[in-house]
């Protein structure tokens, strides 16, 4: 069962407030417990006085009084110096009230505890000695305490009716926000603007607003994949029909052979073209992965030349790989082959028979630099931003192709914290394609 945030709230805030109401009633149970020990002790002190001031009156006029009744919790003895006990109340134990001659002190005694004042009158020679049972002053703190208490009966669950409705005031925005974002229907993904969003759900709302805005690209993403993939894929489909339907008319074998040989082309374009396009799919979502971790270049590049080499060989185009580094990047082998897989076959399919494509691998400084360098028309200069756009070909390259190469090429270089540049040839013939990474 989830725990609900209005209960989680009311229990702090009640907890907290009963708490707080606990410690503030013992803290003045104590303040009372300590003005009512000070102002019983001024009482003491007022016994002691008076209790002096009648013995002494009594026995100047030759009275004399061995014991006298009281009635209340305070006791009282006075004392010879020599021992003899002079007066005793009723209520006083047969011992001595304390040790000490003046001043005060507590005291046990018969299992009862006194709090005890003492004062010596030396004119007269007696002791004084007045008792007060602690009784009495827990009596009274107890009574304070209790009417101190007394309210929480009554308080404590009209304050929780209060934090309760107070709780649910509170979190009323959150409940409008959460409405708001369940009754949205599925496609509409514009950022949340509630005007009475409270400061501690802003994060929230601002995390909700990057969420749609991703969804809102990937949507427009796929809608834009399914619509270019659609359109390109029209074209080899419809040779591929009218080829088969040549090869199906055809009289001699001449003609069948032939249009059979341009299905097989058409084929080959476009499962190449269904090859680029799940790559590219799998690169253009903002949450593609990809699993970083040490790879030596140099052994990725020398594979994809090696593959690339009888496609060269069989066009007449040299194609050769110098790598001065072993070119450690951080990054994924599969994707990183992808990418030298394109810029290769890019270079070697757009450069004449005769000509040449060279593939360098170099270090300068804190970065690994790839170089495919080729002796082919180039592309202008007006065009080399577009060309890593998705279906972009140069117009007039004379080339069958998707498109997609360069496009795919620029994804997984960004997805490795790489660039991708063009620049002229170094005779101002073809094109060098650079791609910079980061060294480990």
């Amino acid at each position: 069962m989830r725990s609900s945030l209005r209960w989680r709230l009311f229990a702090i805030i009640a907890v907290s407030v009963l708490f707080a109401w606990i410690a503030t009633a013992f803290f003045t149970y104590r303040d009372v417990r300590r003005e009512i020990g000070t102002m019983l002790d001024a009482r003491l002190v007022k016994a002691a006085e008076l209790a002096e001031t009648q013995y002494v009156n009594l026995k100047n006029l030759g009275s004399s009084a061995q014991q006298i009744r009281d009635h209340t919790d305070t006791t009282l003895q006075i004392w010879q110096r020599d021992g003899t006990l002079l007066l005793n109340s009723s209520t006083a134990p047969e011992e001595r009230l304390g040790t000490q001659h003046d001043g005060f002190e507590n005291a046990t005694i018969n299992d009862v505890h006194y709090r005890i004042y003492s004062h010596w009158d030396e004119a007269n020679g007696i002791n004084v000695r007045v008792g007060e049972r602690y009784k009495l002053r827990n009596a009274l703190a107890e009574s304070v305490a209790s009417h101190l208490l007394h309210p929480l009966y009554f308080a404590v669950p009209a304050l929780g009716l209060l934090i309760w409705l107070s709780v649910g005031a509170g979190l009323a925005p959150l409940s409008r926000f959460a409405r708001e974002v369940k009754q949205r229907d599925p496609d509409k993904l514009e950022p949340l603007d509630l005007t009475d969003t409270p400061r501690e759900v802003l994060p929230l709302q601002d995390a909700l607003n990057a969420l749609f805005a991703r969804l809102r690209s990937s949507l427009e993403f796929e809608r834009r994949f399914t619509a270019d993939a659609a359109h390109e894929l029209r074209t080899p489909l419809a040779a591929i029909k009218t080829q088969a339907q040549v090869a199906n008319a055809a009289y001699d074998s001449t003609q069948l052979k032939q249009a059979l040989s341009n299905v097989i082309n058409g084929a080959d374009r476009a499962a190449h073209l269904l090859e680029q396009l799940l790559v590219l799919s799998r690169l253009d979502p903002q949450n593609a992965a990809i699993n970083q971790q040490p790879v030596k270049l140099s052994a990725v590049v020398n594979e994809c030349v090696a593959l690339q080499a009888p496609i060269a060989v069989s066009k007449g185009v040299e194609l050769g790989f110098e790598a001065n580094v072993d070119g450690w990047v951080n990054g994924d082998a599969t994707l990183l082959a992808i990418l030298v897989r394109n810029l290769v076959d890019n270079a070697v399919r757009y450069t004449p028979a005769g000509g040449a494509v060279d593939v360098q691998l170099n270090r300068v400084g804190d970065e690994v630099l790839l170089h495919v360098i080729d002796t082919g028309p180039g592309i202008p200069e007006q065009e080399r931003k577009q060309v890593a756009s998705r279906f972009y070909r140069v117009l007039g390259s004379g080339e069958d192709g998707s498109g997609l190469g360069l496009s795919i090429v620029d994804r997984i270089a960004e997805l490795h914290g790489a660039s991708l540049t063009f620049n002229d040839g170094a005779v101002g013939k073809g094109l060098i394609a650079a791609v910079q990474f980061r060294a480990v």
